[in-house]
């Protein structure tokens, strides 16, 4: 009589498996972060420039910008960038002229773009380490 063989996966196996799967998630997790990370940008962008043209609107009707500071989510509220408002570089005051920033929240971090801004004379930018990605 013939004794019953056992079917399974050995250890050897298994743990082949197991190094493949980490492979590649150590190459897709990077991948995946990048674009993560464009999709916030694209939040603080879309914040910027709604509220710089709220800014506008009231610069048309009275003459002067007002201070301003919210976050980036629908409505102002549960984004991930906290927007606010300056005045523009060489500038002593916020009336004539604007910067917006808007700066990642705790907890969140994009090393490549950091801070995004956008003034009222045209002028966009950041200070992360790639400045090319910051309007993309």
């Amino acid at each position: 009589m013939r004794a019953p063989t056992l079917r399974g996966f050995t250890l050897i196996e298994m743990l082949i498996v197991l190094a493949i799967a980490a492979i590649l998630a150590a190459i897709s997790y990077p991948s995946y972060m990048d674009f993560v990370r464009k999709s916030w940008r694209s939040e603080g962008r879309s914040a910027l420039m709604q509220q710089m043209q709220e800014q506008e609107r009231l610069y048309t009707r009275l003459g002067r910008y007002r201070p301003y500071e919210g976050e980036s989510g629908e409505g102002g509220v549960g984004g991930k960038y906290i927007v606010k408002s300056a005045n523009c570089e060489g500038r002593g005051s916020i009336t004539g002229c604007i910067r917006l920033t808007a700066t990642l929240k705790p907890g969140f971090s994009d090393p490549h773009v950091g801070n995004l801004w956008v003034d009222s004379t045209g002028g966009k930018g950041c200070d992360g380490t790639l400045p090319g990605r910051c309007w993309q």
